[in-house]
């Protein structure tokens, strides 16, 4: 149990540490599509941070949980459900040029790490754990961790080669 606590209070500092990374990175680029899709997960973790935080007092007997509250985490959303935030502020911010900093390759790979760490945490806590809520609530972590990656290196593929990610996303057919 001990393992447990100590587990959660490192999964809230993660979440922690990417809502600020992500918020503070936002911030300094001028990339719509950067800012909006970091903006969109930042939002996130403050919501895996909230669920975190509960699912932690209940295991340090502060406050028990509804009956019903693995309800609102066991699926994770969808990708599109993810995607939507990010292309709502991504399509205000359309007048703006689109650039590809080294920075912001760096930033987003750094990102890639957080998201990495955070999904072998929860995945090793899951796996760990004996109790179903448990298991069930750092799967659905974990597997909206993975999306997260996901996103973040599609967005990057898309800022650093366009003509190569709408090759391979659309599928379309160079003729030449």
């Amino acid at each position: 149990m001990n393992t447990l606590i100590s587990d959660t209070k490192l999964a809230i500092e993660l979440e922690k540490k990417g809502y600020d990374f992500y918020m503070t990175t936002a911030q300094k680029t001028t990339n719509p599509l950067a800012k909006s899709t970091l903006e969109s997960l930042a939002e996130r973790e403050l919501v895996h941070e909230a669920k975190i935080k509960e699912f932690y007092q209940d295991l340090t007997k502060k406050q028990k949980l509804p009956s019903d509250w693995l309800k609102g985490v066991e699926v994770p959303p969808k990708r599109e459900q993810l995607l939507q935030p990010i292309l709502k502020r991504l399509k205000a911010a359309l007048n703006q040029d689109f650039q590809t900093e080294q920075a912001l390759n760096e930033a987003y790979q750094i990102a890639e790490g957080l998201e990495k760490e955070s999904y072998n945490l929860y995945t090793d806590i899951a796996k760990k754990s004996d109790d179903e809520i448990t298991k069930k609530f750092y799967s659905a972590l974990a597997q909206e961790e993975q999306e997260h990656y996901a996103i973040l290196d599609e967005t990057m593929q898309y800022l650093n080669n366009p003509g190569d990610w709408f090759k391979k996303e659309e599928r379309w057919i160079v003729e030449g």
